[in-house]
């Protein structure tokens, strides 16, 4: 589902901070993904206004970028054991797909990486 709501959202991002967030829309409303984004106060909108959002665009067009997240994805699933990709996976994907522009989306509202990585380190653990 987050896959296909992504992929549908960003062949219309108009920067590579648009892009987090139109993963970060449909992930805070999924699975255990959703569950730890939201626990953390993660909203639809940004908390924090930014003085603008870095103008660069993904080097990667849209369908390359949703083929590198899914991929990601589905190897971490593999490491962890999974027989399905979750939006945990998807999760982890993303961050390390866009990194420091996805800590950044994360700070704006208040949250940041490590607060998330716990979060979904005890969710895991349950």
């Amino acid at each position: 589902m987050v896959l296909g709501l992504a992929g549908t959202a960003l062949p219309f991002a108009q920067s590579f901070d648009d892009e987090v967030e139109r993963w970060l829309r449909p992930l805070r409303l999924y699975g255990r993904a959703g569950g730890a984004l939201q626990s953390l106060g993660v909203s639809e909108g940004r908390l924090v206004e930014t003085e603008q959002s870095r103008p660069e665009r993904s080097k990667d067009s849209p369908s390359e970028t949703l083929h590198l997240v899914a991929a990601a994805a589905s190897r971490i699933a593999a490491e962890r054991g999974g027989t399905t990709v979750g939006t945990f996976d998807v999760l982890h994907a993303v961050m390390g797909h866009y990194g420091e522009a996805f800590d950044y989306a994360l700070r704006c509202r208040s949250c940041d990486s490590a607060e998330l990585m716990t979060v979904l380190g005890e969710r895991a653990a349950a």
